[in-house]
């Protein structure tokens, strides 16, 4: 049986006005933190929206969840029926679910998204349900997707909001993160290699960006969803209709930045030792976490409720877990702080 006790550090943190009083020209606009869903930054993020290619986003993360992507797609001409930005792909071709999902992720292949469409659900229809049903269990209560590439069809929307929620549940997908935070990647059509490289100039821009994706109809405006890992933070920051979002993304990121603290997190507690010549050994735990507000950090402890000796010093005798507003951001080990030695009876 493990022993869980928990501790509440009320330490309040007065949060910088600055990051609200940053703007961006865009119709809609969200920074949030990917790991707790803290909302950094709002702008009208309730609002429903033409989403554009970021659409592809969903359509990669079902992809990536599928567990199919090393099969290899035949382009048939229904997943040909398509209009804007393409891979140049055409009937009776070959490449792996996996290089279409390359071919979306950074090329913003509109054929790309209909193959994977096709191929994973059945029709355009079809996996169009699928990925209405991944946002209903997400809580994306604002979006309706009708085309997996994002063309304005038939009332597609999304909101800031929903496009955050979703890119923290894609980023932690490893084949999802690991591509989209790609400069350029190869991939095989019918066995030819070729290069794509990623519409994101974000990329370049911003050393620590990890991604996500553009976006553009002339209904939807310029789109862009985009996250950074800095410090050991991750932000997400979705602008739609926003003819400056380069920039703005940058400014968003710079301001919201100021509004996290590092708290070093370290403590001891007495853990039973059976067996040894002393009853029990301080075990410590020591991180440093950032975090906008240390009023909601919480530490609970996880250890058996005794341990049996030799215990040598610096030996893993449990985990400390820290959590910010119940979520879990750091899992770091209790170490004895002494050696404990069997108790030796004297005769």
């Amino acid at each position: 049986m493990l022993k869980k006790t928990s501790l509440l550090l009320a330490f309040l943190l007065m949060i910088p006005m600055s990051a609200y009083a940053a703007g961006s020209s865009a119709a809609a606009a969200i920074v949030m933190d990917a790991d707790t869903g803290e909302i950094l930054y709002e702008q009208n993020i309730y609002s429903q929206l033409s989403i554009a290619s970021t659409t592809k986003i969903m359509t990669s993360l079902l992809a990536c969840e599928s567990g199919r992507l090393d099969e290899t797609v035949t382009i048939t001409p229904e997943m040909l029926n398509y209009v804007g930005t393409s891979l140049g792909l055409g009937n009776g071709m070959k490449l792996t679910l996996y290089d279409l999902v390359v071919g979306m992720l950074l090329a913003s292949g509109n054929d790309a998204a209909n193959a994977v469409a096709v191929y994973l659900g059945g029709s355009i229809e079809g996996f169009s349900a699928m990925m209405n049903e991944k946002a209903r269990s997400l809580g994306m209560e604002g979006t309706l997707f009708v085309t997996p590439s994002g063309l304005d069809e038939k009332n597609h929307h999304s909101t800031a909001l929903d496009m955050a929620i979703l890119t923290a549940e894609a980023i932690k997908n490893e084949t999802f993160a690991e591509i989209c935070a790609k400069k350029s990647l190869d991939i095989a059509i019918d066995g030819k290699k070729q290069t794509l490289y990623n519409h994101n100039k974000l990329l370049s821009l911003m050393d620590d960006c990890i991604g996500v994706k553009t976006g553009y109809t002339s209904k939807a405006g310029r789109c862009l969803v985009s996250a950074v890992k800095r410090n050991s933070n991750t932000m997400i920051c979705v602008t739609l209709n926003d003819g400056n979002d380069w920039n703005d993304h940058i400014a968003l990121y710079d301001e919201c930045e100021k509004m996290y603290t590092v708290k070093e997190m370290k403590d001891t507690v007495d853990v039973p030792v059976v067996g040894g010549n002393k009853d029990s050994t301080a075990a410590l735990y020591s991180v440093n976490v950032s975090v906008i507000n240390t009023k909601y950090l919480t530490v609970e402890y996880y250890y058996f409720p005794f341990v049996y000796a030799p215990v040598s010093r610096g030996s893993e005798i449990g985990k400390a877990v820290i959590k910010y507003k119940e979520k879990e951001i750091a899992c770091v080990p209790l170490k004895a702080q002494e050696s404990i030695a069997y108790y030796v009876r004297q005769e």
